[in-house]
C-alpha cells in the first residue's frame, strides 16, 4: 500500500523570541516569574550569614556587609521581589481554592493577608527581643 503525502508545505507559526513582549498579562508574568532571582541573592546572604556565624566573624565581616549601600539597596529589591509574589501568589491560590472549597476567593485572599502579616509581625517582634 502506498501511503497519501500531501506536497504542501505545512503552516509552522513563527514565535520570536520575545513574542511575550506583546501582551501585559505575559509581561507580569514574566515579572512574577523574574522574582526568583532577588530571592537567589537573599538566600546567598543568609548563607554568607550562616557562614560568618560558624566563624566567629558575624560581628566584623557580615555586620559591615550588610551596612554596604549596595547590599541596602539589593535586599530592598529582594523585598519588594517578595511583597509581589506574595500579593499574587494569595490572588491566584484565593481563585483556584474557592472552585474546589466553595469559599469565596476574597474571604481565602484576606485570610492569606492577614495571616502574612501577623507572622510578618511575630518575625519583626521576635528579631528586636
Amino acid at each position: 500500500m502506498s501511503e497519501l503525502t500531501s506536497k504542501r508545505k505545512k503552516y509552522v507559526r513563527e514565535i520570536t523570541p520575545t513574542w511575550w513582549k506583546s501582551w501585559d498579562f505575559y509581561k507580569f508574568y514574566m515579572l512574577r516569574e523574574a522574582t526568583a532571582l532577588p530571592t537567589v541573592w537573599f538566600c546567598l546572604v543568609l548563607l554568607k550569614g550562616v557562614f560568618a556565624l560558624g566563624s566567629n566573624t558575624f560581628e566584623t565581616g557580615f555586620v559591615e556587609f550588610l551596612q554596604n549601600p549596595i547590599v541596602v539597596i539589593l535586599n530592598l529589591i529582594s523585598l519588594a521581589a517578595l511583597l509581589l509574589h506574595a500579593f499574587t501568589l494569595f490572588n491566584m491560590t484565593g481563585e483556584v481554592m474557592s472552585g474546589t472549597t466553595g469559599i469565596k476567593a476574597d474571604v481565602i485572599k484576606k485570610s492569606l493577608q492577614g495571616l502574612f502579616v501577623v507572622v510578618s509581625i511575630l518575625g519583626l517582634v521576635l528579631a528586636f527581643i
